[in-house]
């Protein structure tokens, strides 16, 4: 893997990373890419894996953390203290999903405004994956703490179709429109005046720019000069 990327699942290895001050990454701008809690689909999926035969998508629009993915997001906050950084951006998925986790282990950071951003959505595979407009996220998590103004107004922010189906399947995002998206996403990151930056994301996209799985609520760090749109396809 590439050197300076870490990915932090126990009290050593984030002390790991805090005892090397002087390593190339931590000279350029970091970056904090935390995958959100448990969630309904996550436990169908554990039911039924996706490759099944008898696989059918349940249609859990914009699913949600369970009460599992609730406690993990607070221990999440815990673990993310003891990093001893000072975020001054704090970046979600507008899926419920990771919007949920950044409201929970954030809590320790309250003067950080969190800003909705589509481009770090999940790559679009099921129902699952498609959200709901931003004044459906506005009612339910407010705008003292969250920054809706990246998304429009009305209508869909990425996902399709808009408004979401009833039944499934829904259309699965090309590869390569995902590597275009996380590749934009990647430069708006490298182009914020801030210095640590925190991102409350997917499975997916943690793969797609660091080539690396993590479980739920794990996180990696890393900084923007080694995040690369499609790292998956080349094994970074």
């Amino acid at each position: 893997h590439a050197s300076g990327m870490w990915d932090v699942t126990a009290s050593a290895l984030i002390l790991s990373v805090l005892l090397v001050p002087g390593s190339e990454a931590l000279k350029h701008k970091r970056v904090v890419l935390l995958r959100h809690g448990r969630t309904e689909m996550n436990e169908y999926l554990a039911r039924t894996p996706h490759d099944a035969p008898d696989f059918k998508d349940p249609m859990l629009i914009d699913t949600r953390l369970t009460q599992l993915g609730e406690r993990q997001a607070q221990a999440a906050a815990s673990n993310l203290q003891r990093l001893d950084v000072d975020f001054d951006l704090i970046v979600s998925s507008p899926l419920t999903r990771a919007l949920e986790t950044a409201r929970l282990a954030f809590e320790p950071f309250p003067a950080v405004s969190i800003i909705a951003h589509p481009l770090c959505r999940e790559r679009q595979w099921h129902g699952s994956d498609l959200g709901r407009e931003r004044r459906v996220l506005e009612e339910e998590f407010g705008t003292q703490r969250f920054d809706w103004s990246l998304l429009p107004e009305q209508g869909s922010w990425g996902y399709w179709p808009h408004p979401p189906p009833a039944k499934g399947p829904v259309p699965e995002e090309a590869e390569q429109a995902f590597v275009n998206r996380l590749g934009e996403f990647v430069e708006w990151l490298r182009h914020r005046p801030e210095k640590d930056i925190a991102v409350v994301t997917h499975w997916g996209v943690i793969f797609g720019l660091a080539g690396r799985t993590v479980r739920n609520c794990e996180f990696v760090v890393t900084d923007t000069d080694q995040l690369w749109a499609g790292a998956h396809l080349l094994g970074v």
